[in-house]
């Protein structure tokens, strides 16, 4: 019998709105360690069928976390990265943000660190349901079976620097169009999103 899972018992980044690239590491470390049977079990838990507001009244967006960690703890089997949640836009400059070079987003790694790219999500339909995606990664995907660094704020705030000098970041074109569609976008808005993971950790 799979035992309930208690508020208190569920890593930082499902129970408090704001969050650092420390937060998110030591979740999905919480999973690796729990092996892939039972953190599916409990990542189901954690992830309704659909979105909304939030749980115990803290304003958060589960399925969103649920797929951050998703992106982190499943590994692709081929070369090919795994696809994103289909959780609905960004809000960020997809134009030039392919998964061939943003192969975690919306989650992003540099040097010893992960971090969630910035961005207000927009849907245009009906969001993909979480459990789905979950499924996507187990059949496409393998568990991680070693834990991540947990970075300290010394090394986060290297790794995010180190992110907005890389040839990556550079590329992305906050102004642009394709047929049908084009955007202006601010990169100082995403970087202090990144940032704050970052310098938010307390040591």
């Amino acid at each position: 019998m799979t035992r309930i899972l208690r508020h208190n018992e569920v890593p930082t980044l499902f129970r408090k709105e704001a969050f650092t690239a420390a937060d998110l590491a030591v979740a999905v470390n919480y999973f690796v360690v729990l092996g892939e049977n039972e953190a599916v079990r409990q990542l189901i838990r954690l992830a309704p069928s659909r979105f909304e507001p939030g749980k115990e009244g803290l304003g958060l967006d589960f399925p969103d976390r649920v797929g951050w960690v998703l992106r982190i703890l499943f590994l692709p089997k081929k070369t090919q990265a795994l696809r994103e949640p289909r959780y609905g836009s960004r809000g960020l400059p997809y134009l030039t943000m392919p998964l061939t070079r943003w192969p975690l987003y919306p989650v992003v790694t540099s040097g010893d660190s992960f971090f969630v790219l910035g961005g207000v999500r927009m849907l245009g339909g009906q969001a993909e349901d979480p459990k789905e995606y979950l499924k996507y990664c187990q059949r496409e995907g393998r568990f991680r079976t070693q834990p991540v660094p947990v970075p300290t704020r010394e090394q986060a705030l290297k790794d995010v620097l180190a992110l907005r000098q890389s040839d990556v970041w550079r590329a992305i074109k906050w102004k642009d169009s394709a047929p049908g569609r084009s955007y202006t976008m601010h990169e100082g808005t995403v970087w202090d999103y990144l940032k704050a993971q970052a310098d938010s950790i307390p040591i």
